[in-house]
């Protein structure tokens, strides 16, 4: 680096460590604790360019002496191949050749073994390396070849693809959602009320080629839950993806009749929502509000029995089909099981091999069965479609290949032992 200029205006200063320190009162030959002077900075940069320079001479003249010796081989097309066989090099050594004993002191001749003294390029080579007082040529060849077999590092440099800036919807609480507290009944024909599957038709997850229809209906997500920003205008529907812009699943509502105990349906509400709604769910006789999170990592309990917390009408896990609760932890990404009869019941559901198959039995590499044979009556694949709303809508892009969900859409077999 060049600055002009110094003293009118412009300065340096030096920091050092103190090992650093250390190293320059040994080369100044001062002791410690005297005050080390640019001078003294400068005297220690220099011998080290030169110790670095030394060092080097002997790779830099080895490389110098095979340009010399394969630079008159090559002749375009008409190379023959003795010639090309020239260019090769022993990519080995013995290791009798490699560990052998040497004398320490070798006459110049033989450090110069193989060497062309007739060149004048060589010459020049040796004259210089002599002007360095450096002719072991052993430890160039060894350097390079551990130069050659090191893996290079790779660098990165996690670049983080932040979501365009997006205007919020406005939050409106629809009078069917009231009339459903009040009164328990979901009109058929609502808007305000969409099958959970089929609301992720915006995101990347849906564009597997996947009939979202065929997901059983049971799980409902309210419209404000869907509508979380409004879509930029220009941007066709279809080219719209809302990964980014999707609630977590965290409040419940379940819906049974007056004179039923059973749950028919599940419904996914917003914050907004859950917070408004909280008097009248306190005093509703048919609907129950319920904290859920789907279960990260083994550490955690699974909260799927939906009696963490709750609010309203008396609640019993016994009250919702178990098609409803898988439902649920898939929609919301559960990435965990709780057991191997829980895992052989939502591959069941799901129309997936859970085992090796049986004769006559035809099983695709994402393990779906076919023909399908699902207690949903899934006729496609799900596993693609659930692999990328694990990943990239639910987790971000993180990995979940070692989870037990992340196993699964990888067309693997869990065992009684992966649930220890």
């Amino acid at each position: 680096m060049r600055m002009r200029k110094l003293g009118k205006g412009q300065s340096v200063v030096f920091c050092v460590s103190e090992e650093i320190k250390t190293k320059i009162e040994e080369r100044t030959s001062k002791p410690s604790g005297f005050k080390i002077e640019v001078s003294d900075v400068l005297t220690w940069a220099i011998s080290e360019t030169w110790t670095d320079l030394r060092r080097s001479m002997p790779l830099w003249a080895t490389q110098g002496r095979r340009f010399e010796d394969h630079k008159d081989l090559l002749n375009g097309a008409d190379t023959s191949n003795e010639q090309a066989r020239k260019f090769l090099e022993d990519e080995a050594q013995s290791l009798e050749y490699r560990y052998r004993p040497r004398p320490l002191e070798q006459s110049k001749e033989a450090r110069l073994e193989g060497w062309d003294l007739s060149n004048p390029n060589i010459e020049k080579i040796i004259a210089r390396c002599q002007e360095f007082d450096t002719l072991n040529f052993n430890s160039a060849t060894l350097q390079e070849e551990q130069e050659r077999e090191l893996s290079p590092e790779i660098e990165e440099e996690r670049q983080i693809e932040r979501p365009p800036p997006m205007d919020a919807e406005i939050h409106v609480l629809h009078p069917d959602l009231v009339r459903v507290v009040n009164g328990g009944d979901i009109p058929s024909k609502s808007n305000a009320f969409v099958p959970a599957f089929q609301s992720l038709s915006s995101s990347s997850a849906a564009k597997q080629n996947i009939n979202l229809s065929q997901f059983p209906d049971g799980l409902l997500v309210t419209a404000d839950f869907i509508r979380t920003v409004k879509r930029p205008q220009g941007i066709a529907l279809e080219s719209y993806i809302s990964d980014s812009f999707q609630w977590h699943v965290q409040w419940i509502l379940s819906v049974s009749r007056h004179e039923s105990v059973a749950v028919k349906h599940l419904v996914v509400l917003s914050p907004f929502e859950a917070n408004e709604l909280l008097p009248l769910i306190r005093k509703s006789p048919t609907v129950t509000l319920h904290l859920y999170s789907p279960r990260p990592n083994l550490s955690h309990q699974p909260l799927d029995t939906l009696d963490l917390y709750t609010v309203g009408r008396s609640f019993s896990i016994q009250s919702i089909s178990r098609s409803l609760i898988v439902q649920l932890n898939l929609f919301s990404g559960q990435l965990y099981l709780r057991s191997y009869s829980e895992y052989v019941e939502m591959c069941e559901f799901l129309g997936l091999a859970w085992e090796a198959a049986q004769n006559g039995q035809m099983v695709r590499a994402d393990g779906f069965v076919v023909p399908a044979i699902g207690k949903w009556g899934l006729q496609t694949s799900p596993v693609n479609f659930l692999k990328v709303l694990l990943t990239k809508v639910r987790r971000n892009c993180e990995g979940v290949g070692k989870t037990h969900m992340g196993k699964v859409m990888d067309g693997g077999l869990l065992e009684k032992g992966d649930f220890k």
